[in-house]
């Protein structure tokens, strides 16, 4: 049987101790926003790494179960559930199958800032749905895909001062890597179009009810997001738009 392992595997200490230092959890409103009430429910973080969001749930009342390809990530977040109880199971998995997950057996399903980093999106999205029960939800985040593509960057216009956006290779799907990604990530990512998210979420049946494209705090990102949310709803057998 081959290993599973993560392009975050060699990373993990690092990227733990650079993002959450104090194992406090995720501190993200439009994520808040997104999952909204989940007291009393059973949630799958799908892609958890070190438990950021896993814990938030919990935090929030959520049982939860956090799944990941990298087992060095996952003892980050293993340590910080001894240390202070939440509830949290962690199990070592693929996002693209979720097999240690069964059917239909999760009210929602969140995948945080990571969806970018999977190799293939429609297992992961089939996978996803197979886990989740009727009419259940998922919400997720990733890099704005319009706006941070496989050939983009940044420039001062001479004339005015400001500060500019530039993308290309947009419809250039498929691994890329790329020198601006933070030395805390994996130097590869897998770009797809807006129109592939959607069409896969909306081909697995989630249909997409809410999107946030947050403004951020630099100056060029005042200007076009670099994020995107989703929430969608998994409504089985609905024709598609």
């Amino acid at each position: 049987m081959t290993r599973l392992t993560s392009a975050y595997d060699e990373l993990a200490d690092v990227y733990h101790h650079t993002v959450d230092p104090d194992g406090g959890g995720l501190e993200d409103p439009i994520f808040d926003d997104l999952v909204g009430e989940v007291r009393g429910q059973r949630i799958a973080a799908v892609a958890c790494g070190q438990g950021r969001d896993a814990r938030r749930l919990a935090d929030l009342g959520a049982s939860v179960v956090g799944i990941d390809a990298s087992e060095p990530l996952l003892t980050h977040a293993r340590r910080l559930e001894q240390d202070t109880p939440r509830g949290v199971e962690y199990v070592h998995g693929d996002a693209h199958d979720l097999q240690p997950l069964a059917d239909s057996t999760f009210d929602g399903v969140v995948c945080h800032m990571a969806l970018m980093d999977i190799p293939e999106l429609n297992p992961t999205v089939t996978s996803i749905v197979r886990v989740l029960r009727p009419g259940g939800w998922f919400v997720a985040s990733i890099v704005h895909p319009c706006y941070k593509t496989p050939a983009d960057g940044e420039f001062v216009d001479h004339v005015d001062g400001s500060v500019r956006r530039t993308t290309g290779r947009y419809f250039a799907e498929g691994p890329y890597s790329s020198p601006t990604r933070w030395d805390i990530l994996p130097r590869t990512a897998y770009h797809r179009t807006l129109s592939t998210y959607i069409n896969t979420f909306t081909a697995a049946d989630l249909f997409v009810v809410r999107m946030i494209e947050p403004v951020g705090d630099r100056p060029v990102w005042k200007e076009v997001p670099g994020l995107l949310y989703f929430r969608c709803q998994h409504i089985p057998g609905h024709p598609s738009p």
